[in-house]
């Protein structure tokens, strides 16, 4: 099972106990930990145990499920997802009779929701739309944004979720947390059940995050076992809390738990020209040697500051065409840029230059970021159509709906043996004749539950989900900001390509890699942010990110013409405008 891994990852897998790996990029990380799974999935096989995978994003838990089914490995004793998503799951969900806030029922407000309700409180505030407020939360319930200030307004942002059932993502974890705190049986319940515990880029873990795995892996007696794997230098969520703690931190705060460092050294993905351009953005002096076969391959570095960002989306496209006409596969290109704000319209004006051109750019929906409301999950069935190629994907769906439904106390097809096959038949039995993408939807939903025989009135729960994800996602639709279209066709489209160019933001895109990346948007301001607390330190972490995702190409973009509310015209980010480089021309 372990051939192909060198002396360094073997040995990283075959370790027992509590294990914490560093990593440098391109060493194979992702890799360790999917085979460390591999390894450890045989010995719970006759049991009912669980293995458990937490990453920073649904792309990378996706990345690790593939592994396993290339390998040849049955998947179906693995979760993998993000934290939050694991909290939702497996305590939330399970446990939320047992907390007055959640007893009646709620909705998972997104990241957009969050954002517009703080948005409108600034303004009562007389603040301006740019200054930073956390809404994390300490273990003791208490704010974690340090400025006293603010605290009045986050009261006030609280009573609002409150009274609309709504919970953000903070409060997801601080719930979750509280839950294990109160009733520490849940932790000694998923102690039982999970035998290994993976945390992908444990670098960026919160410290809220920390409490609640350590409620778990904590407990007296424990049977499961922690692997953490990251790199510090790839820490890009200071801002939002995230703390790469050593090993003895974490051995005190896990219960005294003995932890084994392992690292991994060694580039198995970029040419020594991209490593040793990235290093410019380094905190720690360590020499890096590219060991990939295409390791003195002199590839590609550019970087241009002169393009109007009326003319960018003409010259990412030409940039992509000239990879693809080279015959790099789409799937090996990635445009990202810092903030989702960029990304979307850059992603429509692609899709417009290059129509022949499939994009991975899921990301790009307006549904996107209401992916833990049932109602995303059931339209993905209808908006990613049957063919033998997606049976796996829509049956896994449906196998999680059903389990979902049930949570809900929602009986269906009571007289079906195997349910989620007959979700999906009747799923695959229904149509609209509506063109634009919401009401499509809305009038699938409808027939769905129809022929389930389900009222919705009947469970809050059902109807509060129905009107927040309908709500969201029309105001995304209607911001001219992002310029969506709104057609059920171009819905179709951005879930129907999961191997094309990918399209994303620079944190969405972690752990991956791609032969050509083309980064734009890299302007003081955006990286870093105006309102970073370490301004210097997060632009270099998130330009080390960035550089490091590349292979062979890398084409670094800070375009003019881009001004502040005040006019003010935007400057190339301190770091990169102060990195002294032999750049290459395009095209010559």
């Amino acid at each position: 099972m372990l051939e192909g891994l060198n002396e360094q990852q073997r040995n990283a897998v075959l370790t027992e106990g509590h294990v914490l790996l560093t990593a440098c990029p391109g060493s194979g990380k992702t890799r360790v930990l999917a085979f460390k799974v591999a390894y450890e999935l045989p010995k719970i096989v006759d049991s009912k145990k669980m293995i458990v995978a937490l990453t920073f994003t649904n792309r990378a838990a996706d990345e690790i499920k593939k592994r396993l089914v290339r390998m040849d490995i049955n998947p179906s004793k693995l979760w993998a997802g993000t934290i939050h998503s694991f909290c939702l799951e497996w305590i939330l969900r399970p446990y939320a009779s047992y907390l007055d806030e959640l007893k009646n029922g709620f909705v998972v407000a997104d990241e957009y929701k969050s954002e517009e309700l703080l948005s409108i409180l600034k303004e009562e505030y007389g603040l301006e739309y740019w200054v930073r407020i956390t809404t994390r939360r300490l273990t003791d319930g208490s704010f974690a944004e340090p400025e006293l200030k603010y605290h009045q307004l986050l009261t006030e942002y609280d009573d609002i979720l409150n009274e609309n059932k709504l919970i953000d993502f903070d409060l997801m974890l601080y719930n979750a947390y509280k839950l294990l705190d109160i009733l520490p049986k849940i932790g000694q319940t998923l102690n039982n059940l999970f035998h290994l515990i993976c945390v992908d880029e444990y670098q960026d873990t919160q410290e809220l995050q920390y409490a609640i795995l350590s409620k778990i892996v904590g407990v007296p007696k424990s049977k499961t076992l922690l692997f953490l794997v990251g790199d510090k230098d790839q820490a890009i969520y200071g801002s939002l809390g995230g703390v790469a703690k050593t090993a003895e931190e974490i051995k005190v705060m896990f219960g005294g738990i003995e932890i084994v460092e392992k690292e991994l050294s060694g580039n198995y993905r970029s040419t020594q020209r991209v490593i040793d351009y990235y290093r410019n953005y380094q905190t720690a002096t360590i020499d890096i040697e590219s060991l990939c076969e295409h390791a003195r391959d002199n590839g590609v570095i550019t970087f241009n500051k002169s393009v109007h960002k009326d003319d960018l989306a003409e010259h990412v496209a030409q940039i992509i065409q000239e990879n693809i006409d080279a015959g790099i596969p789409e799937r090996e290109i990635c445009v990202l840029a810092p903030q989702w704000w960029l990304v979307i319209p850059m992603g429509r004006k692609l899709k417009a230059l290059l129509p022949s051109v499939n994009f991975d750019a899921i990301g790009l929906s307006p549904l996107l970021k209401n992916k833990e409301n049932i109602w995303f999950k059931i339209s993905r069935l209808f908006l990613v159509l049957p063919s033998p190629k997606m049976y796996l994907i829509r049956s896994r769906w449906a196998i999680e709906l059903v389990d979902e439904l049930d949570g809900l106390n929602i009986q269906i097809l009571q007289n079906v043996e195997n349910k989620p096959k007959g979700f999906l038949k009747v799923i695959n039995s229904i149509s609209s004749e509506e063109n634009d993408g919401l009401k499509y939807l809305e009038d699938c939903f409808r027939i769905l539950f129809q022929k389930l025989e389900v009222e919705l009135d009947t469970y809050p729960t059902l109807r509060l989900h129905w009107e927040y994800f309908f709500e969201s996602s029309r105001k995304r639709l209607e911001n001219p900001e992002f310029d969506y279209a709104k057609d059920i066709n171009s819905f179709r489209r951005l879930f129907s390509h999961n191997s094309g160019v990918v399209v994303n933001t620079c944190h969405g895109i972690k752990g991956e890699e791609f032969h050509t990346v083309i980064a734009f948007g890299l302007l003081h301001g955006y990286i870093p942010n105006w309102n970073e607390d370490d301004a210097e330190n997060a632009s270099r972490k998130l330009l080390y990110v960035i550089c490091s995702r590349a292979k062979k190409n890398l084409h670094l973009i800070s375009e003019a013409g881009r001004t502040t509310k005040g006019r003010r015209p935007y400057l190339v980010t301190g770091y990169l405008k102060r990195t002294e480089y032999q750049y290459d021309i395009r095209g010559g």
